[in-house]
């Protein structure tokens, strides 16, 4: 008999975990479903309580009016100890709003999680409406308050379409820089660079692609602790716990901060370079895609790997060489995302957990050009990574006239 029940036990566990989510149309969604009913199984059985609160406030902005916030509204990017409750959705967070008059409210904020990996720290963002005017937002745990710095979300963007970038560690691809910079502002979009490190001389280049309004520039910083902290007993430091790097958290952010000022957002990686396909410019392929797909939240367009030659000076780019050719990988891989801002209030790193699968449209007629392998061309730098099988496509070849006026505007 109890082989009986655990073959029982696996056939349904094996059905329900592996089998539904092939042949459902939201098998993420499925999966999320899943976990939900095995924490409501356990919170039932054994109580959900707080057994560890370490959390950290990465940036929280503030919306007088927002589309999908309201009035008065503020989000916080946070990271929160996984072992904080089994559901952390169902944390009750404390939030202390004053505003100019004087009034003062206290909320509790609705928690939205982004993350489902099994690194010690997720992506959570906080939303709640306060006050008009606000001036100045505390958090409580009761006995004891700590000010928490805000800012308003910008009003205002520099292009239509905000291409939102992984933050760049140790960095050192200035000739991918310059060629993303070229192509996104040609087709009406704008860089939002997070740097968390980057060469001193690359650093002072891309300042000066900022100052021509190519780029913004933001920083991604690894939180410091004093050497104490690591000896005291149940503290997992954060920078090292989280999934990589905390890319989810720095995609939220700069979706947080263009929510009200932005027409389309995009997450993409500096190696991850669009160029539109039968439309001038992002803005009108995107509109496209929403118009023709009326009930969808997000785009998803995958990546294929294209050759890329690396340039040692400046005065040897050129676009028509760069990406004027054939070469690829004949195989596309996990994509990107477009939404409008409106639409999301947090994003991970290749789509947001909180759309259902039946509101992504993975794009069929184009793709992200993934310049992920540069090479040298004249042989005098190793390859850093295993060289691809590349073939030539001419089907995929880019016509020239698109990459003229970009060659011109590099030249200038």
């Amino acid at each position: 008999m109890k082989w009986i029940f655990a073959s029982i036990v696996f056939t349904i566990c094996l059905f329900t975990v592996f089998l539904v989510p092939i042949i459902m149309e939201d098998a993420d969604q499925y999966l999320i479903l899943y976990d939900s009913l095995k924490i409501n199984i356990a919170s039932t059985i054994f109580g959900d309580p707080i057994t560890n609160t370490d959390s950290y406030i990465i940036n929280t902005y503030y919306y007088p009016k927002s589309k999908s916030f309201g009035e008065n509204a503020l989000a916080m990017v946070l990271l929160m100890d996984r072992n904080t409750m089994r559901d952390i959705t169902k944390y009750k967070m404390q939030l202390v709003a004053t505003n100019e008059a004087g009034s003062t409210v206290i909320v509790e904020p609705k928690l939205q999680i982004e993350s489902y990996s099994n690194c010690a720290y997720i992506n959570v963002v906080a939303s709640t409406n306060t006050l008009p005017n606000l001036k100045k937002l505390e958090i409580s745990s009761g006995t004891t308050k700590m000010e928490v710095p805000f800012r308003h979300a910008r009003k205002t963007a520099p292009a239509p379409v905000i291409i939102c970038l992984s933050p760049q560690f140790i960095s050192e691809q200035w000739q991918i820089f310059v060629a993303h910079a070229h192509i996104a502002k040609h087709f009406g979009g704008h860089l939002h660079l997070y740097i968390t490190s980057i060469l001193e001389s690359y650093f002072d280049f891309v300042k000066e692609y900022e100052k021509q309004g190519y780029v913004t520039i933001d920083y991604w910083i690894r939180m410091k602790f004093e050497s104490k902290f690591n000896l005291t007993p149940n503290f997992t430091e954060p920078n090292s716990n989280v999934e990589w790097r905390n890319q989810a958290g720095a995609h939220t952010d700069c979706l947080l901060q263009y929510k009200e000022a932005a027409s389309f957002v995009t997450f993409f990686d500096l190696d991850d370079i669009l160029i539109p396909r039968g439309f001038n410019t992002y803005f009108d392929e995107f509109s496209s895609f929403f118009f023709l797909n009326p009930n969808i939240l997000t785009l998803q367009y995958p990546k294929r790997e294209m050759m890329l030659h690396n340039k040692p000076k400046i005065s040897d780019i050129n676009f028509h060489e760069i990406f004027g050719h054939s070469w690829f990988v004949n195989r596309e891989d996990a994509g990107k995302i477009v939404a409008r801002p409106s639409s999301l209030n947090s994003m991970w790193i290749h789509r947001s957990f909180n759309v259902p699968d039946k509101k992504l449209l993975l794009v069929k007629n184009n793709f992200l050009l993934h310049m992920q392998k540069p090479f040298d061309t004249d042989g005098q730098d190793s390859v850093p990574f295993g060289m691809s099988n590349y073939g030539m496509m001419d089907d995929l070849k880019l016509n020239s006239s698109v990459l003229e006026p970009v060659q011109l505007d590099f030249e200038r």
